[in-house]
């Protein structure tokens, strides 16, 4: 979809022949930062499911054992009720408490956080976490 001639929004701004507010879900605004930073460390993609870097290719890799990592000192996350939360945000939160406190149980250790998908971009940050441990 090219913005500029296509999609949804920039139609009905021709049909309507006025600029309109564009309201994007802020979940995926979040995760643009994420996108661009790996574009850039990475390299472009190769396809909705793989990456064309030595970092991307590596995120197939995460179904390895959790070994003896260093524990990354961070601020305290705040309190919040998991049952408010997306299964893949339930994994990025209790990945960084784990990483926080330097200790990963065998529970989290198991889970794995599940294939690579470019529209999936809070997974793809779970992978690398999960590369990390």
């Amino acid at each position: 979809m090219v913005r500029l001639r296509g999609g949804v929004i920039r139609l009905l701004e021709e049909h309507f022949k006025k600029s309109m507010h564009w309201f994007v879900c802020l979940l995926h605004t979040n995760e643009l930062p994420l996108k661009h930073l790996l574009v850039y460390l990475d390299g472009t993609t190769h396809g909705p499911n793989s990456f064309s870097g030595t970092i991307g290719k590596q995120l197939k890799l995460c179904d390895m054992p959790v070994v003896t990592f260093q524990q990354i000192e961070g601020n305290v996350l705040p309190n919040i009720d998991p049952n408010e939360l997306s299964t893949d945000q339930k994994y990025l939160l209790e990945m960084c408490k784990a990483i926080t406190t330097g200790q990963c149980s065998t529970d989290l250790g198991n889970h794995k956080p599940g294939p690579i998908c470019h529209s999936w971009w809070l997974r793809i940050a779970n992978l690398i976490i999960r590369l990390y441990i």
